[in-house]
């Protein structure tokens, strides 16, 4: 197995990483959807031009992990985009990996750079939401220490999934 590089998200990424976006989300949670209705988040949500968008946004971060040419994880933070008290905190909004690399310290990695960027913003807490029923994702944030304080609803399409919301001090 080759190296693994990581680096920030350039504009000449954006649809290399759209599709790996699209991907991961839909292998993970596409079963849950009606088709019209995952087919309408992913419009609103992992286009390239959804993505170029965000990446030439200083507030928005992505980092990525690549073997090679090709994308084998991402995360995705920036401002808190929850209702939940925002000051002095910043949000991992995505943090996906390739199910082929899931074990191999990827997302360890990821997440080691997404807390270390956040304190360097001066960032005292860190958030993130994860869907109830995640539970390798929830044991994977519970080992970092960020722990549920409440819940709120994740809209694709017309359905509403039971998110929870899980804070970090930093």
């Amino acid at each position: 197995m080759s190296e693994i590089a990581y680096r920030d998200a350039e504009a000449a990424d954006a649809e290399a990483l759209a599709a790996f976006a699209e991907m991961t989300f839909t292998e993970t949670f596409g079963h849950l959807y009606p088709p019209e209705d995952l087919a309408a988040y992913v419009e609103a949500k992992y286009r390239a031009r959804v993505i170029g968008a965000e990446i030439a946004d200083p507030q928005t971060r992505y980092r990525l992990a690549l073997r090679g040419d090709d994308i084998i994880g991402y995360c995705k933070m920036g401002a808190v985009d929850m209702e939940v008290d925002a000051a002095d905190a910043l949000e991992l909004h995505r943090l996906y990996v390739d199910a082929s690399m899931k074990g191999a310290g990827v997302a360890k990695t990821l997440m080691d750079e997404a807390l270390g960027w956040a304190r360097d913003k001066g960032a005292k807490v860190m958030y993130l939401s994860v869907w109830e029923n995640n539970a390798r994702a929830q044991a994977f944030y519970r080992r970092y220490g960020f722990q549920h304080v409440t819940e709120h609803k994740f809209m694709v399409g017309r359905v509403a999934d039971r998110d929870f919301i899980w804070r970090l001090s930093l």
